[in-house]
């Protein structure tokens, strides 16, 4: 299958397109910078916020697409231009997709974070609802892509907190990681011991290749999580000892939101379970190379 990757330099993207070409699919990657060709990927300078028209697909169309491309990083100082920056990227690719591509497979990765906190583990027809700037930006987004969903074959993934090597410098792994390795004692963390869904890359990898192959309406959406309810501080502790270090971790505030999806539709759909444990995923992040 000769499927498309916007945004294939990040965290997500590398993941992903290394399955892919492991499972012998045709790859093309957009990204700002052209990053190195292999066997069986071809990798594509396109600025989406620019104005150059965006890449055609070549001898024949790209079947599928993932579009991971946005401003990621919830923490970061949003402003209403990022906002409207991840809707123009989401707008000008599945457009350019229905106009060229008219068909195709096109996965938006949108998050978890579209939904409003809940103590019940949440399913996708449960009400929406974050006030944060970067979970509406995916809200649009979504309602952008499924306006294609009668050209397209639609598809919305809202993923939990994915977790793997190599997350990009501000998410809470990667800043953790780096505290605990400088030596801090105790481990501060300026936020809530929140209650949260951890899911392993390579389970999420697993269950985007599947969306290849699944056979649903376009416009359906699936949860990708775990489904296991896990709060921050086991998060941290997990890692001090995959790190082989036992310190205490404080939290500023003692508030506590949750944030648990229910995988089940996404199960039902393509038979995918989540299989790893945080334990094996935190491992593997504390001893990554």
């Amino acid at each position: 299958m000769k499927v498309l990757v916007v945004g294939g330099s990040g965290f997500v993207g590398r993941a992903l397109i290394s399955r892919l070409l492991e499972a012998g699919h045709e790859v093309e990657s957009w990204d700002r910078a052209r990053s190195e060709e292999a066997p069986g990927l071809c990798c594509r300078a396109v600025d989406l916020l620019g104005q150059d028209p965006l890449p055609l697909p070549g001898d024949h169309p790209w079947e599928a697409a993932f579009h991971l491309a946005a401003y990621s990083v919830p923490g970061m100082n949003w402003t209403q231009d990022l906002v409207f920056a991840n809707l123009r990227m989401t707008a000008r690719v599945f457009d350019h997709l229905a106009a060229v591509a008219p068909g195709c497979r096109a996965i938006f990765a949108s998050s978890a974070f579209v939904y409003a906190p809940s103590d019940h583990p949440l399913k996708e027809t449960d009400p929406l609802g974050s006030t944060h700037p970067y979970a509406l930006s995916k809200h649009l987004g979504e309602t952008w892509a499924l306006s294609h969903r009668k050209v397209l074959k639609v598809f919305i993934v809202r993923p939990f907190n994915q977790l793997g090597p190599g997350m990009a410098p501000g998410l809470l792994v990667p800043e953790l990681l780096d505290r605990i390795r400088r030596g801090e004692n105790p481990i501060r963390m300026l936020g809530r011991d929140d209650i949260r869904d951890f899911l392993d890359w390579r389970d999420a990898m697993d269950a985007y290749l599947r969306l290849l192959e699944v056979d649903a309406p376009s416009g359906s959406i699936w949860n990708l999580c775990s489904g296991r309810p896990t709060k921050v501080s086991e998060l941290v502790h997990g890692l001090l000892r995959a790190c082989g270090e036992d310190r205490p971790a404080l939290f500023a505030n003692s508030e506590v939101e949750t944030l648990v999806g229910d995988p089940s539709r996404l199960t039902a759909d393509t038979g995918w379970v989540s299989r790893r444990s945080l334990e094996d995923t935190l491992q593997a992040i504390a001893h990554a190379r």
